[in-house]
């Protein structure tokens, strides 16, 4: 007979190990105990619960699932294009502790009291996804969180966005720079990856990214991908590095902060076919938020009205998604002092 409980004796080695930053593979734990009925039943749920942590199999197949939000082991919600569902799991708080220090040394990230905070790409089930996680520390119930967005691999057609496709055609056509603008989750970096289908594959295309999401399949195309604790490989030192590659379009994949300077400076000097994205609540305020981003992380103290100008004389179209479909899309002519001057386009 066993006398002491062998997947409670490995947990606390895994445990242990773990809190030291290194990661037992399952045979490291195994126990090494006379093989015996009740010892395989012992080390098949051993393996259950050491592929939970270290590979998160709990969770369903990632196909067609947008985003996972896990508020704690009782409380875990599947987000599809259609509905939100619960997930029962046998996890305890224990292990959804072990599931984010797993993650954040695998990342080779500090996510503890002083640094509450991890945003970062990775994969589950071959599946490449972006991971959010809440250090317990930061949370009034001393309960870590994880939220899980799906990233979406696959080249929707134009044809299936029920839109203006001559529009968009011609657009990408005459080389109109485009920012593509909606909220968190609202389809943007897909459509993206739409619009760069349409691009011909002899173009010169630089891409600029956080992570390699955008897609192309042009063998002329140049990908740089940003580091966040390089300082020489940012988004806006990319920018001024991909002026010197005689570029025929950049495409960025978001606007948030440095290079909403840079990004209007590289179209304001003739360089056309521009695309990126940017977080906003419609197509008009885009133009606002990216004229207030610009001021917020520029070196020039322009008046507000000069960079709406700047703005609204390099941008030719807005283009609103939300929920996965456009909503409206905008020809951008100018500005009248703090007024942009536009025009809706039938979507």
């Amino acid at each position: 007979m066993i006398d002491f409980n062998p997947i409670e004796e490995a947990k606390s080695l895994f445990k242990k190990n773990l809190q030291k930053g290194k990661i037992l593979s399952l045979k490291e734990l195994d126990l090494k105990i006379e093989e015996d009925d009740e010892l395989n039943l012992s080390r098949n749920l051993l393996k259950k619960w050491y592929l939970t942590i270290n590979s998160m199999s709990f969770l369903p197949p990632l196909l067609n699932i947008e985003e996972i939000f896990i508020h704690s082991p009782s409380h875990i919600v599947i987000k599809n294009a259609v509905n939100e569902s619960p997930l029962d799991t046998d996890l305890t708080k224990d292990d959804l502790l072990m599931i984010c220090e797993i993650l954040a040394q695998k990342n080779n990230l500090h996510w503890n009291y002083t640094t509450p905070f991890a945003s970062f790409y990775s994969e589950i089930q071959g599946v490449k996804v972006r991971v959010s996680m809440i250090h317990y520390s930061a949370t009034p119930n001393s309960q870590s969180k994880i939220f899980i967005r799906i990233l979406n691999n696959t080249i929707i057609p134009l044809e299936s966005y029920n839109t203006n496709n001559k529009l968009f055609k011609k657009i990408i056509q005459e080389k109109k720079n485009i920012l593509i603008a909606g909220a968190t989750a609202s389809g943007k970096t897909t459509f993206t990856n739409t619009l760069i289908n349409q691009i011909s594959p002899d173009e010169h295309i630089i891409i600029i990214e956080d992570t390699q999401e955008l897609m192309s399949n042009g063998s002329t195309s140049t990908r740089l991908l940003c580091d966040p604790n390089n300082q020489n490989k940012s988004m806006n030192h990319y920018l001024s590095y991909s002026l010197r590659m005689s570029p025929e379009r950049i495409i960025l994949g978001e606007i948030r902060g440095k290079e909403a300077e840079s990004s209007l400076l590289a179209m304001n000097t003739g360089h056309n076919g521009f695309i990126s994205t940017i977080h906003a609540n419609s197509a008009h305020e885009s133009l606002h938020r990216l004229a207030l981003l610009f001021k917020i992380y520029s070196s020039k103290d322009l008046p507000f009205e000069v960079v709406l100008k700047l703005i609204t004389s390099n941008i030719d179209y807005v283009v609103f998604l939300e929920n996965k479909k456009i909503k409206n899309i905008i020809e951008v002519y100018g500005n009248n002092k703090d007024t942009i001057l536009f025009e809706e386009i039938a979507a």
